[in-house]
């Protein structure tokens, strides 16, 4: 593959032209030299087009190349920034990574039929980039307090470059905060964790933060802050902790996560399927 000017975007488990961006696992996520010595890409943003044509940058397409027969161990990527960043943002959401022994991580996703379309973007996403096989998600049922309650779910393959990222995010099997989060919440990372578990309430927008603690939600918040100067503050309800993030910073959010987030999920943003900023 070929970015700008000819560089290279990656070869397949080869570091040649390029830096490795991503702490952890060897070769997980690779950039052009040129670009991994900017320290500031924000103006990558310009060569960035819908996620719903399923590339990362223009006129790029990606084939699958990881195989439901492949072994976990050689799976070794490397994976790009958007793959990376979808993960941390999911993550950070409902998602959860199932570290299987030796062999590796996979990603579990699983949404409600309300959010039907937005499960199918996400397994479009991951099987277009080979990260999982052909099955279609599976139908689930769920009872809860006499009620019947219905989504669909699926997996990704499982891969042991990616047992940095359950590093990461877990400590004794539960989710945390780390503070290297911070160089991986990308634009669209925050699209998607808003996707995931953000809500539009009154004039603001509001991210469940249910299952991290008081100290974790306020080092996401200096995350949101440093990153991108946006005003939060942090809410209680029913004992458990969320983000919100008020009026005065919706117009700058809106104009950063528009271009990553489907037309089905811009009412978190307080806007219609169909309105543009």
């Amino acid at each position: 593959f070929f970015f700008l000017g000819g560089l290279k975007l990656y070869t397949l488990n080869k570091i040649k032209d390029a830096r490795n961006i991503i702490s952890g696992e060897k070769n997980n996520t690779l950039l052009p030299y040129g670009l991994a010595q900017v320290k500031d890409r924000s103006y990558l943003n310009s060569n960035f087009i819908k996620l719903k044509s399923f590339n990362i940058y223009n006129n790029l397409s990606f084939n699958k190349t990881f195989h439901t027969k492949v072994r976990a161990s050689s799976r070794i990527g490397p994976h790009d920034q958007e793959v990376i960043s979808v993960v941390i943002g999911s993550l950070l959401g409902d998602a959860y990574a199932n570290a299987r022994t030796i062999e590796g991580t996979r990603f579990c996703y699983r949404q409600s039929d309300k959010h039907i379309d937005y499960l199918f973007w996400l397994y479009d996403f991951f099987y277009t980039r080979g990260y999982c096989s052909n099955l279609k998600p599976r139908k689930y049922t769920r009872k809860l307090k006499g009620m019947e309650y219905y989504g669909y779910e699926f997996n990704t393959f499982t891969f042991r470059s990616f047992n940095w990222i359950h590093k990461l995010f877990y400590k004794k099997g539960k989710k945390y905060i780390s503070p290297l989060l911070e160089q991986y919440l990308t634009p669209l990372a925050l699209a998607i964790w808003i996707m995931d578990d953000g809500c539009w309430t009154k004039s603001g927008v509001r991210i469940a933060t249910n299952c991290f603690e008081l100290k974790e939600v306020r080092l996401l918040i200096n995350m949101l802050t440093k990153l991108y100067n946006l005003n939060c503050t942090v809410q209680k309800i029913e004992g458990r902790y969320s983000i919100y993030i008020t009026k005065e910073s919706i117009p700058k959010l809106r104009n950063m996560l528009l271009p990553y987030m489907l037309p089905s999920m811009r009412y978190k943003l307080g806007l219609n399927n169909s309105k543009q900023v």
